[in-house]
C-alpha cells in the first residue's frame, strides 16, 4: 500500500535516540539495510524505542509473524506512565491493523491515540497522518486532503524539517491518486467514485471534476521540489511517472519498471503488488489495456486474487476494466460480479466510520473498538460480556471470569498485559464514557437529571459519579452539561 515508504519514517521521528547510521540508511531507501541494523542494535540494548522500530521495520517488510507479541514485549519493557502505555498500545495496534487491510479498525484506534497523546507532538503528527492515510485508502480522498491541510500548520512549528517534506510528499501523492482515479475511463470504479461526498453518505456516480483535480496535483508537484529526502525522492518520482503514464507517455514505463525493480529489492512485497495495480490503472486511463495486462499478469502467478477485502478490490477493479477493455466480455462480466461484491462487503465495513471519524474514539461500538484488539481472542468474549452488562451496577470482575471460565486473577493479568488497565478500571472508563455522551446530548439539568443518566450505566449513587467522573475526566459531570451545544432558535417571521 502506498503508506508503506512513509511508514518507517513517520515512526522514526516520533522516537528519540535511534542510531544514526539507522536514520541514515533508513532516508536514503535502503531499508533491507535499516532493518538489519535496528534489529543488531534492539538485541544489544533492548530498549523501547529500538524495540518499536525493529518491529515497525518487520512490519513493513512483512517478515513479521507475531507483531501482537512484539509490539507487547515494546509496552512491558516501557517504564511510563499507564497513559503513555495506553497510546503506545493504540498506536501499534492501529498500525497493524493497517497492514491487515482492518481499516475502521486503525481509524478507531488512531483516534483513540491521539485523544491521549495530546502532550507528545511528534507522535501526535504521527498519529494524524495515519490517519489521513486510511482516510484515502477507505476512498475518501477529499477528507484525507483536509486532514494533510489541517497540519500544515502544526509542522510548520515542529523543529525538523523533514516533518515538511513528508506533508509535502504525502500532498503530492494524495492529488495524484485523486486524479488517477477520477478520470473518466475509470468512471465506473464504483467504490472510489462514490467517495467523493466525503463523510456524507455516499453517491454511486458522484463525479470528480477532472480540470480542478489536475489544477491541484500541478500546485501539489510544484511544492515538493525541495524535497531532499531520498526515499521520498523515490516515492514522488514514480508518482511523476504515473502521472505521466496515465496521460499516455509510453516511455514512463521504464521508470516504473525501475521502482518496481527497487521495491522488489528492498523486500516491500505488498508495496509492490499494489503500485502494480496503480500502474496498471494509470494504463486504463491512458486506453491501453495491454500495457495493464502486462503489469497484472506477475500478480497472477502469485494469486493476489486470493486476498480479501481492501486488500484485493483495486486489483479486481482493473482486472475487470483490462478484459472489458480487451473485448473479453464474458470473463470481464464475471470479474466485474467478483468486484461489485467485494465493494460492497468494503463498503458495508466501512459503513460506521461515516458517521463522524473524529467522534470514533469516543464511541463503544464492539466491532470498531480499539480494547477488543488489543486483548488476546479469548479475552475478547469477556470484554463483549462486559459491554453488554455494563449498565448492571451488580457487574463484579469475578461475574466476569466465570463467564469465560478463568480465575479473576487470570483475568486481571491480561487486562493489565493488554490494555495498562485491570477491568475494573476499564468498566469505570466506559461508564463515564457512556455518562459523558449521554449529558452532552440529552436536553438535561440539575442534580437529579445527572443521577439519573448515570443510574442507566449502572452508577447508583451521585458521590459515586463525581469521584469516579472527576478521576477520569478532571472536571464534574455539570462541566459536560455546560459544554453540550446550545440548540439554535428559529427566526421569527417579520
Amino acid at each position: 500500500m502506498f503508506l508503506t515508504l512513509y511508514f518507517p519514517l513517520i515512526g522514526s521521528l516520533s522516537l528519540q535516540s535511534l542510531p544514526e547510521s539507522f536514520l541514515t540508511a533508513l532516508s536514503e531507501g535502503n531499508l533491507r539495510h535499516a532493518a538489519a541494523q535496528i534489529g543488531r542494535s534492539a538485541s544489544i540494548r533492548r530498549t523501547p524505542q529500538l524495540l518499536r522500530m525493529h518491529t515497525d521495520m518487520q512490519l513493513m517488510l512483512g517478515i513479521c509473524d507475531e507483531p501482537e507479541h512484539q509490539y507487547r514485549a515494546v509496552e512491558k519493557a516501557m517504564c511510563a506512565p499507564r497513559r503513555s502505555i495506553n497510546v503506545a498500545s493504540c498506536r501499534n495496534a492501529g498500525w497493524q491493523a493497517v497492514f491487515r487491510y482492518r481499516l475502521a479498525t486503525a481509524l478507531s484506534c488512531f483516534s483513540r491515540a491521539i485523544e491521549e497523546a495530546e502532550n507528545d507532538p511528534n507522535l501526535n503528527v504521527e498519529l494524524r497522518l495515519a490517519i489521513a492515510g486510511v482516510l484515502l485508502l477507505l476512498g475518501y480522498p477529499n477528507n484525507c486532503a483536509r486532514e494533510l491541510a489541517e497540519l500544515d500548520a502544526a509542522t510548520a512549528r515542529l523543529p525538523l524539517s523533514l516533518w515538511r517534506q513528508i506533508l509535502a510528499t504525502l500532498h503530492f501523492d494524495v492529488a495524484v491518486q485523486r486524479e488517477l482515479r477520477g478520470s473518466p475511463l475509470l468512471s465506473n470504479h464504483v467504490y472510489w467514485q462514490s467517495g467523493w461526498d466525503d463523510m456524507t453518505p455516499r453517491s454511486i456516480g458522484a463525479k470528480a471534476d477532472v480540470r480542478s483535480l489536475s489544477d491541484e496535483t500541478d500546485m501539489r508537484e510544484s511544492k515538493v521540489l525541495d524535497v531532499r529526502t531520498p526515499l521520498l525522492q523515490q516515492r514522488i518520482d514514480y508518482l511523476r511517472s504515473l502521472r505521466a503514464l496515465a496521460k499516455g507517455e509510453r516511455g514512463e514505463l521504464d521508470s516504473i519498471e525501475a521502482h518496481l525493480n527497487w521495491a522488489r529489492r528492498q523486500g516491500l512485497v505488498d508495496y509492490l503488488s499494489t503500485t502494480r495495480v496503480e500502474a496498471a490503472l494509470a494504463s486504463l486511463a491512458a486506453a491501453e489495456p495491454e500495457r495493464a495486462e502486462r503489469l497484472l499478469e506477475p500478480l497472477h502467478r502469485i494469486n493476489y486474487a486470493g486476498s480479501t477485502g481492501h486488500r484485493q478490490l483495486e486489483y479486481q477493479y482493473s482486472l475487470a476494466q483490462t478484459q472489458q477493455a480487451l473485448g473479453r466480455h464474458r470473463e470481464a462480466m464475471d470479474l466485474f460480479g467478483r468486484y461489485a461484491l467485494t465493494a460492497a462487503q468494503c463498503l458495508r465495513d466501512d459503513a460506521q466510520v461515516g458517521v463522524s471519524y473524529r467522534a470514533m474514539a469516543g464511541r463503544l461500538d464492539r466491532y470498531l473498538d480499539d480494547v477488543a484488539v488489543r486483548l488476546p481472542a479469548r479475552y475478547r468474549r469477556a470484554y463483549r460480556y462486559l459491554q453488554e452488562n455494563i449498565n448492571r451496577s451488580q457487574l463484579s470482575v469475578r461475574e466476569v471470569a466465570a463467564e469465560i471460565g478463568v480465575t479473576e486473577r487470570a483475568l486481571q493479568l491480561a487486562f493489565k498485559k493488554s490494555l495498562g488497565l485491570s477491568p475494573k478500571q476499564l468498566i469505570r472508563r466506559l461508564r463515564m464514557e457512556g455518562v459523558r455522551e449521554d449529558l452532552r446530548n440529552d436536553s438535561i439539568g440539575g442534580r437529579r437529571e445527572i443521577l439519573s443518566t448515570a443510574n442507566k450505566w449502572g452508577v447508583r449513587t451521585y458521590t459515586a459519579l463525581v469521584r469516579s467522573y472527576h478521576k477520569q475526566f478532571d472536571e464534574s459531570p455539570s462541566d459536560a452539561l455546560s459544554r453540550r451545544p446550545t440548540p439554535s432558535l428559529p427566526k421569527s417571521s417579520s
